[in-house]
């Protein structure tokens, strides 16, 4: 009895270690409410919450930000942590064509300073029809001087520039100096990008009208997810055999955790495959000494893709050891 009851405190250490490293922040406005304190930055506008049908999560609870308060056009609300310093941030953005009228931004923001007139990084899109200048936009911005680091045109957006309203996935991967970018589950090219302009901060949305008009972001879905550590080893000790642990969370989205155990030092591979058998990511492949480890996959392919929804096998070889597990990729 003891030993069954070591082992599950055992196993609930590992579950809840890959919980903590997994993901830091979500803000789904799930049943019509905010799940995190939100502050204004700019003109004294905030997140609120808004009831729009049709929303990627299907619940129709959407974040709302405007910039019609106090004049300006801008309209910032930041929340987090502000000493994250390397994260994947990620959010469902409703962004308007804007036919008929001044160009409009919409975007998120990150490695956001609340004090420092909210100097950060941003990452924004501007889709107006007709406009030669840029589409999607990562710029640096002390204060209120924005400094541009990299403008995408439509050619070099997967799809090019949409022609209606709607919803798009916009994410960044923050590493140190390093950026890359992603829109609707495609990496953009060139990346990644490097400045080092800010170490760390909150994270925010972002919206400004031209015209000084009102604009509003509609923004759903949005996370924080670590990635200070790729691999870690948990825990010491002596370790009787080889294991592979089922994933945690499953199902997952974005991303989850793969656990493992070595009693002896082994070179290592783990990989992911789709449900045709096809491989879709190898997550290691490299020699480990005794232990338990735990890897992170963040819903990528090798070509820094998001993999669709579904179902996926990891497969572990370490030495003469194989072991599959089956996981569950939500959308």
């Amino acid at each position: 009895m003891n030993k069954v009851f070591t082992i599950l405190i055992l196993a609930f250490f590992i579950i809840g270690v890959a919980a903590a490293q997994d993901t830091l922040y979500y803000e789904t406005v799930a049943n019509g409410s905010l799940q995190n304190t939100w502050y204004p930055l700019w003109n004294g506008n905030n997140m609120e919450v808004e009831f729009m049908p049709g929303n990627p999560s299907g619940d129709s609870w959407v974040g709302k930000l405007g910039n019609d308060l106090s004049g300006g056009g801008v309209g910032s609300a930041f929340s987090g942590d502000f000493t994250w310093t390397d994260f994947r941030l990620e959010a469902q953005v409703y962004i308007p064509v804007d036919p008929n009228t001044a160009a409009t931004y919409y975007g998120i923001e990150f490695r956001l300073d609340s004090v420092d007139n909210g100097s950060c990084y941003q990452f924004l899109a501007r889709f107006k029809q007709g406009v030669p200048s840029q589409a999607l936009r990562f710029r640096s911005r002390v204060g209120a001087m924005p400094t541009v680091i990299k403008d995408w045109t439509a050619a070099e957006i997967p799809g090019g520039i949409p022609t209606t309203d709607g919803w798009h996935h916009l994410a960044v991967e923050v590493e140190g100096n390093q950026f890359r970018f992603f829109y609707d589950g495609n990496e953009l090219p060139g990346g990644p990008y490097s400045d080092d302009t800010f170490t760390h901060g909150w994270i925010g949305t972002y919206v400004w009208d031209m015209a000084v008009s009102p604009a509003y972001l509609f923004i759903d879905d949005i996370y924080v997810i670590n990635t200070a550590s790729g691999i870690q080893d948990t825990r010491s000790g002596i370790i009787s055999g080889y294991d592979l642990y089922q994933n945690f969370p499953n199902p997952f989205n974005p991303s989850t955790t793969i656990s493992f155990e070595l009693p002896v030092r082994e070179m290592v591979e783990l990989n992911i495959y789709n449900s045709l058998g096809q491989e879709v990511r190898s997550l290691i492949d490299n020699e480990f000494t005794a232990g338990t480890y735990q890897v992170k996959w963040n819903g990528l392919d090798d070509s820094g893709r998001e993999a669709p929804a579904g179902v996926y096998f990891y497969k572990i070889q370490a030495g003469n050891f194989q072991a599959t597990n089956k996981m569950l990729l939500l959308k």
